[in-house]
């Protein structure tokens, strides 16, 4: 494991630390379970969940066959937090995920999900490019399986509509390493302000130009103009449970 990924799950434990330090929670997808050993060195109640359980590989943690595109297997607000490190990208159905989380959370109940940062800045050039979020990216193979596939990268915007009408309530973002590429195009941020800025006052809505202001903060920040990952954390909340 790289010196960045060793920061990333730093990181995760941090922010998890900083919002409660103790109490069970679901690690899914759970892949080796470097992070589920450290939440578990570190005091959290784990319990695993992955397509593939035969993968984790932590003395005394079972790890449960769990698909997260279908309902998930555990008793309502059962758990005091939820992680979702680099899976969201590899569901079909992201927003049933979202909702049997809601579900199974406590009532303050808090999920962190982290995610390819495709809003930075080197991200946004390579998109306009090749209409991929990553210069390295190609076509997803249609004519033969597509685990372990990038099949619906989502970003901050797609996120965050999910949470906040599925009963969360975004309190934290932030990244944990940031990409050197995105730097070197940072002569494209008063562009990228400018074309925020025009952009967010089509808005005609006095509510959601209330949200806008915290997302005007967030898509310009420098976490998100220059971050590898995003770490979006969110609290239940009921209030941002809309019908669909």
């Amino acid at each position: 494991m790289g010196a960045s990924s060793e920061k990333h799950h730093d990181t995760i434990i941090e922010i998890f630390k900083n919002f409660g330090g103790s109490g069970r929670i679901l690690d899914a997808p759970a892949g080796q379970g470097e992070i589920a050993r450290k939440l578990m060195d570190a005091g959290f109640q784990v319990d695993a969940a992955d397509i593939s359980p035969e993968l984790c590989e932590v003395p005394g943690l079972k790890c449960e066959k769990v698909d997260l595109n279908h309902d998930l297997p555990y008793e309502a607000e059962f758990f005091d937090y939820v992680l979702c490190a680099g899976g969201m990208e590899f569901l079909e159905d992201q927003y049933h995920f979202i909702r049997e989380c809601y579900r199974i959370l406590k009532p303050t109940g808090k999920i962190l999900i982290t995610i390819p940062n495709v809003l930075n800045l080197k991200s946004r050039v390579a998109n306009l490019l090749t209409g991929f979020p990553l210069f390295h990216a190609r076509p997803h193979n249609e004519v033969g399986s597509y685990f372990g596939q990038n099949i619906n990268m989502v970003s901050y915007f797609d996120l965050r509509i999910n949470l906040h009408r599925n009963g969360f309530r975004i309190i934290v973002v932030t990244t944990s390493s940031y990409a050197k590429t995105a730097v070197f195009f940072s002569f494209l941020v008063p562009f990228v302000y400018l074309a925020t800025h025009r952009s967010f006052r089509r808005e005609k809505g006095s509510e959601q130009r209330e949200r806008n202001r915290e997302i005007v903060r967030h898509v310009l920040s420098g976490d998100l103009l220059f971050g590898k990952k995003l770490l979006i954390l969110a609290e239940k909340d009921s209030h941002f449970l809309k019908s669909s």
